[in-house]
């Protein structure tokens, strides 16, 4: 109680002095920040470091490299990041958090060394240097967008054309997955942020470390992952992590399984059974693609980089919509951020049933083309084939009529409320034909995109036809 009354009354703070610099607030008699466990002075509460939480993720991280080595999971490259990533994760957790950027940018530039070797690495430093400097000129967006758009068509012209035959030809795939998509986001945030984006949040955008090995990479939001950027504590961010991991070695292995014993060739089918069979694996075959891209979000989560799921049980989808929101959620964000809202703000004005339509018109054919353009830097190939069209054309017409339906829904939504208060007494009853409605939507879904999905695999229509002709009839 004395210790109490012969302490001093603590002062308030003056509002221009409670945010300055450590030195200046104990140069006026205020005193610095206390050195806490775990913490350096001045971070964040969610760097606290813990040794037993820590290590748990080190020995869950370490037993997740064990599988991947043992079973060689996507090869070389991804077991060297793999590696790196554990060697490199206790450097990082233990440094100070201003550092904690720079070292992730220069962990990612040594995997892309170690991966693609010196050459390569060397030439991919050089334009990525080039786009990002273009990004950071002194003049309107208008101008800086022009110049990049410039530079990618001169690229595409020496990928098509091999102008520059001293550059080896896994350059481009490299260059294109790091910046074919993630540079229209970055443009679109510098178009519309309100003051200028650091380089090295700029850098590390685009170098990310799981990045070279997945040519086939989630296209991440960059304002997503700054404010992800240790937004809760980081062994909650590691155990997060770590789960989406787990969660994609599981369909990975799912996905070899499928590949190796159970898919059978488009030219094997031969009766209903076999068609079915066929249709059910060859759709699974897109768990490799799920399976990457937990793998890669979570491999960023263990650096701080706390971000969204990237599918969602895709596979139980009940309708077209829903499956749009469930599968390759990145993608989905991306498309209503650059297409579907501006196009749905520039026609406020028009029928909401109208506006709707055309965004989601303008939504597939930007898919369509955006998914050529991948192509083309990835595989040297356009890709533009009928089958490709079809999927995407039938895909969008589908997801337009449920867009409708479900604005329709949306605006009836109230009364239907009202109707099932009134219908207290029969709550099981609804429940049960709910589930049963529930459950036949997704096996049509199911059965819908299965069959879109052969279409799209296929080499041709006529092809696709032949398969779908002998699996029915048996001849």
């Amino acid at each position: 109680m004395g210790a109490e009354i012969r302490d001093p009354v603590r002062k308030r703070l003056a509002p221009h002095r409670r945010y300055l610099p450590t030195e200046t607030r104990t140069a006026v008699g205020v005193p610095g920040p206390r050195r806490e466990w775990g913490l350096y002075p001045g971070e964040p509460e969610a760097c606290r470091r813990q040794v037993l939480p820590f290590l748990r993720s080190m020995l869950q991280l370490g037993l997740l490299v064990a599988i991947f080595k043992r079973y060689q999971i996507e090869g070389r490259a991804f077991l060297a990041l793999a590696t790196l990533a554990l060697a490199a994760l206790p450097v990082h957790y233990l440094a100070p958090y201003r550092w904690k950027k720079p070292l992730f940018l220069a962990v990612s530039v040594a995997g892309l060394f170690w991966v693609f070797g010196n050459e390569v690495a060397a030439v991919v430093l050089g334009l990525a240097a080039l786009l990002i400097g273009i990004c950071f000129l002194p003049v309107s967006w208008g101008a800086r967008a022009g110049c990049l758009a410039a530079l990618a068509a001169t690229l595409a012209a020496a990928r098509s054309q091999s102008l520059f035959a001293a550059v080896p030809a896994t350059v481009w795939p490299v260059i294109a997955t790091m910046f074919m998509f993630r540079l229209l986001i970055y443009l679109y945030e510098l178009r519309h942020a309100r003051a200028p984006e650091t380089l090295i949040d700029t850098a590390v955008y685009f170098f990310l470390l799981p990045n070279f090995c997945f040519m086939h990479f989630p296209v991440v939001d960059y304002r997503t992952m700054q404010r992800g950027y240790f937004a809760d504590d980081v062994h909650a961010i590691q155990r997060r992590g770590l789960q989406m991991m787990f969660r994609g070695t599981v369909q990975l292995l799912c996905y070899r399984l499928i590949y190796h014993e159970l898919l059978i060739p488009a030219a094997e089918v031969q009766g209903p059974a076999s068609l079915v069979g066929y249709l059910v694996c060859n759709y699974l075959l897109y768990l490799r693609v799920s399976g990457q891209f937990h793998m890669a979000c979570g491999m960023l989560h263990l650096f701080g980089y706390q971000l969204p799921e990237t599918h969602h049980w895709y596979l139980l989808a009940t309708g077209f919509t829903d499956y749009w929101r469930r599968i390759n959620i990145y993608w989905k964000d991306f498309m209503v951020r650059l297409f579907f809202n501006p196009v749905v703000f520039r026609l406020k004005r028009w029928p909401q049933p109208a506006a709707l339509a055309v965004a989601t018109v303008t939504v597939f054919l930007a898919t369509w083309a955006l998914h050529a353009y991948q192509s083309f830097w990835l595989r040297g190939t356009w890709g533009l084939t009928a089958p490709d069209a079809l999927f995407w054309g039938v895909l969008g017409a589908l997801v337009l009529v449920n867009v409708q339906l479900d604005a329709r829904r949306s605006r009836n939504r109230p009364a239907a409320r009202s109707r099932a208060r009134a219908a207290d007494a029969a709550t099981r009853w609804i429940e049960m034909r709910l589930l049963a409605i529930r459950g036949f939507q997704t096996a049509a879904t199911f059965t819908t995109i299965a069959l879109l999905w052969s279409l799209w695999s296929s080499p041709s229509l006529a092809d696709w036809l032949d398969m779908m002709h002998r699996g029915l009839l048996g001849v």
